[in-house]
Order: structure tokens, then C-alpha cells, then sequence
């Protein structure tokens, strides 16, 4: 059995330090493989706990061993609360090729996830998984009971390539490829024409019908995704529970202890809430 806060229990640095270190004698939990036909699967990792679950979603080049994916885990473990991290086709240990993996493909690899990890689920979004929380939120809402978004990309690829010149724009339509500088590598990331236009399908638009409770959490020195787009989803979505949490010292992945420490305590307290009568 896991360590299960009491109901009006904070989270302290200490106690979560104290829980961690609680998992050494847990067996290791064995990746799971979702065959999806025609050589197309999805890895993922799941431990049972207490519902509602939790399962977090990658970034646009990041896969389910980044630091945030296996804190939660760690996190979730400890508190003994059903947790799930994935990587998505075209990405890590699943199937396919990066230039493969749309925000289409994405949205479709978690509701697939969803036929198998059962009940109910917060789903946590880590930038470009911010936009694909949103998208699975609006296809099956008795399924998500929250949503907690990290430095959130909604519509960022279309944002974006809408602030290219014109000409650049054209370039990247002739040559079928939009080659995206990132800080966190020497090389670029690829984006095709075809990833482009798919993304423009999946934009929210101004109102957003997605109606469970949202926590948005966001850097405010974050260069990659500005929090304006934190601040405009609050604005755009049309459930009544919002909270947008901004971190004045805080750059775009958020994966600092502290950083990590308010990303559980936020996923914490968001239970607690859910479980309040109505």
C-alpha cells in the first residue's frame, strides 16, 4: 500500500523527499506494449493506485523518461494513485518515425491509451501536451476529471508559423519542411508541410467546451512557449475552474525540485478538490 495523504494533509518538500524514498523496496514496474495493428504500437508504463488516475503527456521531442514523467511517477507511487506515462508513435520506445507523430496521431494514441487504463483520469500536459490534454478532454469528458498543463502549447505550432514572413512561409510550403530552432539542441527540430496542416485541424479556436477543472502552470521567463498562452486558454475555456499558477523565476520546461514540488502539490490539491461534495 502506498502512503495516502489524509484529506487536508500538505505536501512539504520533506514529505515528499520521506515518500520517495518509501519506493526503494517496490518491485519495478515492466514497460507495457499497446498493439494498435499493422505494426503500430505504443509503450507504456502503468502503476495501479487509487482513482482518479493520472496520466502525463509529453512534449513536442520529449518521451515518458524526462524528469517530470518520472517524478509524477515516483509522486504518484508514493501517494498511492494510479499513474500512467506513454511515449507516443514516432517517439522513444513505440512504433514509427518522429515526422510521423501529428497532433492528430497524438490525440489518437491517448484515447487508445484510455481503452486499457480504465476509470478515471487527470490528464497532465506538458507543453505541446497541454494542447493534446485539451483535445482528448473535448472527444470523451466523462473520462477526464482534470486538467493540469504545464508551460501549455495550445495551437502553438499554427501560432508559430503564423509569425513566420511570408516568404518563409512559402519556403517552407515549396520545400515541405519547417526546419524549428530549439535551445535545447544543436539541431533543429523537422517539422513536415503535412505535420503543419494538421496541427491548423486541430486548433481551439475562442471558445473551448472543455468544462472539468484546469490548472495551468507556467513560467514567466519561458522564451519557448510565452505564459500569455496560459493566460489566453484561461480565457478561452468554458469551464468556470481555472487557476492559472505563474512562476516569475521559472523557463519553459519547469523541471526544477521546486518546479516539481508545485507541479504534485498542485495535482494534490486538485484531488482533494474533486473528491469535496458538490
Amino acid at each position: 500500500m502506498g502512503m495516502v495523504l489524509k484529506k487536508n494533509q500538505k505536501i512539504s518538500l520533506d514529505f515528499f523527499n520521506y515518500s520517495i524514498r518509501l519506493l526503494s523496496n517496490r518491485p519495478q514496474i515492466m514497460a507495457q506494449r499497446l498493439n494498435l495493428g499493422k505494426d503500430k504500437y505504443i509503450e507504456y508504463y502503468h502503476s495501479p493506485g487509487s482513482l482518479p488516475g493520472v496520466i502525463f503527456l509529453p512534449g513536442l521531442m520529449s518521451n515518458m523518461n524526462g524528469t517530470k514523467a518520472l517524478a509524477l511517477e515516483k509522486f504518484c507511487q508514493a501517494t498511492g494513485r494510479a499513474y500512467t506515462r506513454f511515449d507516443h508513435r514516432g517517439m522513444g520506445l513505440s512504433s514509427g518515425k518522429p515526422e510521423e507523430c501529428t497532433i492528430g496521431s497524438r490525440k489518437e494514441d491517448v484515447l487508445s491509451l484510455l481503452h486499457v487504463v480504465k476509470g478515471p483520469q487527470i490528464l497532465v500536459g506538458s507543453s505541446l501536451g497541454g494542447w493534446i490534454m485539451f483535445l482528448v478532454a473535448m472527444k470523451i469528458p466523462h473520462r477526464i476529471q482534470g486538467l493540469v498543463g504545464i508551460a501549455t502549447a495550445v495551437d502553438f505550432l499554427s501560432r508559430r508559423f503564423d509569425s513566420l514572413p511570408e516568404e518563409t512561409k512559402e519556403e517552407i510550403k515549396t520545400t515541405g519542411e519547417w526546419l524549428l530552432p530549439t535551445p535545447y539542441s544543436e539541431n533543429p527540430y523537422i517539422l513536415t508541410w503535412d505535420m503543419i496542416q494538421d496541427a491548423r485541424r486541430h486548433v481551439l479556436g475562442d471558445s473551448t467546451p472543455v468544462h472539468c477543472p484546469i490548472r495551468l502552470i507556467h513560467g514567466m521567463k519561458d522564451e519557448e512557449v510565452p505564459y500569455k498562452v496560459s493566460l489566453d486558454v484561461a480565457k478561452g475555456v468554458q469551464s468556470k475552474d481555472v487557476n492559472v499558477i505563474l512562476v516569475k523565476d521559472g523557463y519553459h520546461r519547469l523541471s526544477e525540485p521546486k518546479n516539481i514540488l508545485l507541479i504534485t502539490r498542485t495535482i494534490q490539491e486538485l484531488v482533494q478538490e474533486l473528491s469535496l461534495p458538490t
